[in-house]
């Protein structure tokens, strides 16, 4: 979705202009809302927490939900083309106050990690639920046996830190990135620290399966272990026999200064 450059004024008065992503977010509420998601997220996911005052889990994840649909390149961006159409934004999904960036903040803080595997299990059990294709798809051998392939990938984010100020009459300097970053192989990407995401991507219907996050390079082993466990609660609603599911799989690993570029491998995923 690209963005105008031009913006034309007639009148002295600022009037926003309509996001243009705001049509896909409607459009994607929709679907959320027939299919119950947003009822099944109120329902099962809980996450109680002080100082919460008129919101609820779902009000953070819509917001999330419309930050990634807008392609935004920051959540202050995100917000500055919202405030006009808070209402209507939420109104799409059934709400009524958009949390504050503050909030939204705190919120992200204080998440815990059963929240988070709680919200990825509900989707997950939505993707094999409804069939949107006739067929996984596959590969078929000379036996006529099915072969499903999965791609399991990280991906890198990097970021530059600017140089923090250490006097004595300044309190200890900390950097918010060291919860979520952490140095690592940044290949030609520039930065100081870097982030690893790893998704998990069915190569035939390209759906996602799944995504993990890591500081660093991440923890590819215990990603791995978690990648085949989705990939078997994927298999088995769909009578896929786990030994005919092939994970593929490439990882770049930094490790004393060299560059290991792990080979691309087969696994099946009863090999773990």
């Amino acid at each position: 979705m690209t963005h105008s450059t031009v913006t034309i004024q007639i009148t002295p008065e600022s009037v926003p202009s309509t996001p243009p992503w705001l049509a896909e977010v409607a459009a994607f509420a929709q679907v959320l809302t027939s299919t119950g998601i947003l009822s099944s997220i109120q329902e099962r996911v809980r996450f109680a927490r002080a100082r919460f005052g008129q919101y609820d889990t779902i009000d953070f994840v819509i917001v999330l939900i419309g930050y990634a649909l807008s392609g935004e390149p920051s959540l202050k961006a995100f917000y500055e083309r919202l405030l006009p159409f808070a209402d209507t934004f939420m109104a799409l999904f059934g709400r009524h106050h958009l949390p504050s960036r503050s909030a939204l903040s705190r919120f992200l803080a204080a998440l815990d990690p059963v929240t988070v595997e709680a919200l990825r299990t509900l989707f997950q059990k939505d993707l094999v639920a409804r069939k949107p294709f006739a067929s996984p798809g596959g590969l078929w051998d000379r036996f006529g046996q099915q072969w499903v392939v999965v791609d399991v990938d990280g991906t890198k984010q990097a970021a530059r830190q600017r140089a923090l100020p250490q006097l004595e009459s300044l309190p200890e300097p900390h950097r918010r990135f060291d919860q979520v970053c952490a140095p690592s192989y940044l290949g030609r990407k520039r930065g100081e620290v870097g982030r690893t995401r790893t998704t998990i991507l069915q190569a035939h219907t390209h759906q996602f399966l799944g995504t993990f996050g890591g500081a660093g390079n991440g923890n590819y082993r215990g990603e791995l272990k978690r990648a085949l466990e989705v990939i078997s609660s994927y298999a088995t609603p769909l009578a896929l026999p786990h030994a005919h599911m092939l994970v593929r799989a490439f990882r770049i690993v930094w490790q004393r200064g060299t560059v290991d570029r792990c080979a691309r491998f087969w696994s099946r995923c009863d090999r773990t």
